[in-house]
């Protein structure tokens, strides 16, 4: 009686060579993406914060274990209360902002301009770059939620223009942001004089709001 062959059948060998090379090949592209994306921000949130911080963005193992996470992005202070030189940004935040910087998201901002009553992606949008801003304002030392969300939103336009948005289509979305986002969010965040000609104004002599 012939033994049984034990030879490994091609489909098997098909399988094994795309995942040994594949795999590999996909976790590099991601992680190239991903630095790049983190060193765009940081420069970003540098120029805010007045100081040299990093940002940090999900890897695959983070974005498969926190795939319904809601908490767009957080800055952990020491046991001192003092901010660290880092904020750590959610999935969906480091996927909006790395879209708009690669000029995916040119159809949310031509609605930005037309319309305030625009989808969840453009919300989706908006509501990352105030992120980034929001949570840089941290990292400079303001912990108030309301304080560093008034000037998140006044910060937003010149950081979505960062992000390769033009100077229109920045002001069309940080306008939105703060006629449809912000009046949307929990007390903490809001805080007083936070208007044009307010005290918190960050550009008092400028009409322009935000």
């Amino acid at each position: 009686m012939r033994a049984a062959s034990t030879r490994t059948p091609v489909w098997v060998k098909a399988i094994l060579i795309v995942v040994g090379v594949g795999l590999p090949a996909w976790w590099l592209a991601d992680r190239h993406d991903r630095v790049v994306n983190q060193e765009r921000l940081a420069k970003i949130a540098s120029e805010i914060a007045r100081r040299p911080v990093r940002v940090t963005c999900p890897g695959p193992i983070g974005r498969m274990m926190a795939p319904g996470d809601t908490n767009a992005g957080v800055v952990y202070l020491d046991d001192e209360g003092r901010p660290p030189d880092e904020t750590v940004l959610r999935t969906v935040t480091c996927a909006e902002l790395d879209a708009l910087a690669e000029g995916r998201r040119s159809a949310q901002l031509a609605c930005a301009a037309r319309s305030s009553s625009c989808g969840d992606d453009v919300q989706a949008l908006a509501w990352a770059v105030s992120t980034l801003a929001h949570e840089s304002f941290h990292l400079r030392g303001i912990l108030s939620e309301g304080v560093a969300e008034c000037y998140a939103v006044q910060t937003l336009a010149s950081a979505a223009a960062a992000l390769g948005a033009t100077p229109e289509q920045a002001r069309n979305l940080a306008l939105l942001h703060w006629e449809t986002g912000v009046p949307e969010m929990p007390a903490q965040y809001h805080a007083a004089g936070c208007a044009d000609g307010g005290k918190l104004d960050l550009r008092p002599d400028d009409p322009a709001w935000p």
